[in-house]
């Protein structure tokens, strides 16, 4: 049988034949690959045609400035490193997340569930009677009051000799007075002193101290529910810390790329919605010089990974 004659055009076909019988691979499936990879290639390249028509003269001012070679290079630099710091920022923002699941762990070591009830059973008594102990004092307080206004209306004159009613009376009259020349910090001093004279100020230290015959000190926290509150109080830090890091943005400020930083957002609005495609109803995506357009086409790979991770 006389050979065919050999024909260059047929060298790719038997390249595609031979690796496709070396690893076993059927060439059909080669060759249909292929196909739909040139299929795509010629797609896009009408796509790119069809949009050419679509462009609308840009308008370059202190806002908009023209995509040129020389300012991607520089911005697809900066967007390199903006993902390379926020890689950083999400491995720092997982290490303190560990770290603060390991605080939590040994607080829940160190607070003893039986320490803690036996704790709080304990607080809870001394919080019912130091309540009962404020709520005689406040009674107190109301009886002395009431007894001295009795005494004001029964004999008013006599009422007037009484030192306690004079100084109540001189007060009444001083708070009065300050309050109708704004002088706050003299309002409050005349109440605390009125407060005295119906039975002291009733605060916090103050009804801890009067409980103390009657329920005996406050309950002291134990040790280990202190250490275990000091734990989880650094494990939320950590938390809040892990959670500011992580959502912590890197972008690519004006002074990083030569331009102001509304140029810079601009910039990077109009790279990014062409990525995204150009779309009738978007007027940013389509507003390119046609220098703008082809350059974008040229570094489509590129700037798809620059910006978004992946080509």
């Amino acid at each position: 049988m006389r050979a065919l004659p050999f024909s260059r055009a047929l060298v790719p076909l038997v390249l595609v034949i031979c690796s496709a019988m070396a690893l076993s691979v059927p060439v059909h499936a080669q060759l249909g690959g292929l196909r739909r990879a040139a299929e795509r290639r010629v797609g896009q390249k009408v796509d790119d045609q069809s949009n050419v028509a679509m462009l609308v003269e840009p308008t370059f001012d202190n806002t908009t400035i023209e995509i040129t070679a020389a300012r991607l290079d520089t911005y697809q630099a900066a967007m390199e490193k903006r993902k390379a710091q926020a890689a950083q920022n999400r491995a720092a923002a997982e290490a303190l997340a560990q770290r603060a699941n390991a605080t939590r762990d040994s607080a829940r070591i160190l607070d003893k569930p039986a320490v803690r009830d036996a704790y709080e059973r304990a607080a809870s008594r001394y919080e019912d009677c130091r309540n009962q102990v404020q709520h005689e004092q406040d009674a107190a307080k109301v009886q002395k009051t009431r007894a001295m206004m009795a005494q004001m209306q029964v004999n008013p004159t006599a009422a007037q000799s009484d030192p306690k009613i004079k100084e109540m009376m001189a007060l009444t009259q001083e708070m009065g007075a300050a309050q109708a020349r704004g002088d706050t910090a003299a309002t409050q001093r005349a109440m605390a002193r009125l407060q005295a004279i119906f039975g002291g100020v009733t605060d916090s230290a103050g009804i801890d101290r009067s409980a103390v015959a009657k329920c005996g000190a406050r309950p002291v926290k134990p040790a280990g529910m202190l250490a275990a509150a000091a734990m989880n109080a650094r494990a939320d830090t950590l938390e809040a810390d892990g959670r500011a890091q992580s959502g912590s943005g890197v972008g690519v400020r004006g002074a990083e790329v030569g331009m102001s930083d509304v140029q810079s957002r601009m910039f990077w609005e109009r790279i990014q919605s062409w990525l995204a495609g150009m779309r009738k109803d978007a007027p940013i995506t389509v507003s390119f010089t046609r220098s703008e357009y082809d350059l974008l086409v040229l570094r489509r790979a590129a700037l798809r990974k620059a910006f978004n991770g992946s080509e």
